[in-house]
């Protein structure tokens, strides 16, 4: 490993958060200006913008045949998102979680997770299969805008009033943003992808490894970024939407069309399918439960989450050092702890159903 190619990897992620910034800034504007409520943007235009560096390292990766940092990039990222992103966020104050985010939002991400792990058993992910994913994730959206829109009228109305000049003139600096981000973006994978991949050669670990903890924090900074900087704005909504929507669209987006650009089919490493699949789908039942115990993540609950980061994160780090211990992590992963976050979430389920039924809960609601 030469200076050179730590300095290329650096360089490649100042750009995909320059990128990412812009796509952000850009996409953002346009959201608003389509009457979008600010949960929804969170949840489509802003996890669009900040999941982009996501997409361009796994679709580079996955082009030049590099499925396990494709893969690798994608499954990280989704439990930094939702551990590290959405964790960190509620350390800093009591992030409120919608009614829709509990009974529609967690749970798609839980079922999408859990369709592409089947998919994927096979150690591939073929082209229709990508592009089911990604019809899959449109279908998603658009259920997602439409909703907020019927709910927005009021917003959309009170914009009306503003100046035709005003708006096209939002509009071209929006569009201007996004098209410069979108540049950035692609010169930034470029440049992260090759350097990782050198550097996981030079240190002797697998490039699955590097793409679920160097690459994957990597990309996920806008994310963090994003959510720390709403949660200190006191915008909740938008850091556990941003979180959850990032969620949903690299599972779906990212690895459907990582399959499509792929020629051949996404090779998934055997090891993600031991370990990884089922850890993330884990953090989708335990970040649900957390969420139905008063519609809220607290403090304590961001602090077991950043833990619950830290032991994968060091067992990780331990399979990289000895492969033997990959056997028996995967038999704690699948045998112990997805079967009680399986049993944790579904006796939450049925205990919100019966309070449902007794008294309406009094809880906070965040309308889209």
């Amino acid at each position: 490993m030469s200076i050179l190619d730590l300095v290329l990897f650096l360089a490649g992620l100042v750009l995909l958060v320059l990128g990412a910034e812009g796509l952000v800034r850009g996409a953002t504007s346009l959201g608003r200006l389509a009457g979008l409520s600010p949960l929804v943007i969170g949840l489509t235009i802003v996890s669009f913008a900040t999941t982009a560096p996501e997409a361009s390292v796994s679709i580079v990766a996955a082009a030049d045949g590099r499925g396990g940092l494709a893969v690798g990039n994608v499954l990280g990222s989704n439990i930094f998102n939702i551990l590290v992103v959405a964790g960190a966020a509620a350390t800093i104050i009591a992030i409120p979680v919608s009614n829709i985010t509990i009974r529609k939002d967690l749970p798609v991400l839980i079922a999408a997770t859990t369709l592409v792990y089947l998919l994927a058993i096979n150690e591939s992910v073929v082209e229709w299969e990508g592009a089911l994913l990604v019809l899959a994730l449109l279908g998603f959206i658009t259920f997602s805008v439409v909703q907020s829109r019927r709910t927005a009228r009021a917003t959309r109305e009170s914009r009306i009033t503003r100046t035709r000049q005003a708006a096209l003139i939002e509009m071209g600096r929006g569009l201007g943003l996004s098209l410069v981000g979108a540049a950035l973006l692609v010169l930034g994978s470029r440049l992260f992808v090759d350097s990782a991949s050198e550097i996981a050669t030079a240190l002797g670990v697998s490039e699955l490894i590097i793409g679920l903890t160097i690459v994957s924090a990597g990309t996920s900074a806008p994310e963090l970024t994003t959510a720390v900087v709403a949660a200190l704005r006191g915008e909740t909504d938008l850091a556990i939407g941003n979180a959850v929507g990032a969620s949903v669209i690299n599972v779906l987006g990212v690895v459907g069309a990582s399959a499509l650009v792929s020629g051949g089919g996404l090779e998934v490493p055997n090891d993600a399918i031991r370990l990884d699949f089922p850890v993330a789908i884990t953090v989708g039942l335990v970040v649900l439960s957390i969420a139905m115990i008063g519609n809220r993540a607290g403090r304590k609950d961001g602090f077991f989450m950043l833990g619950f980061y830290a032991v994968y994160l060091t067992a990780l780090i331990l399979i990289s050092i000895d492969d033997d211990l990959l056997r028996p992590a995967s038999i704690i992963a699948l045998g112990v702890v997805l079967p009680l976050a399986t049993l944790t979430a579904a006796f939450m389920v049925v205990r919100a159903v019966r309070n449902r039924d007794r008294a309406p809960l009094d809880v906070p609601f965040v309308d889209r």
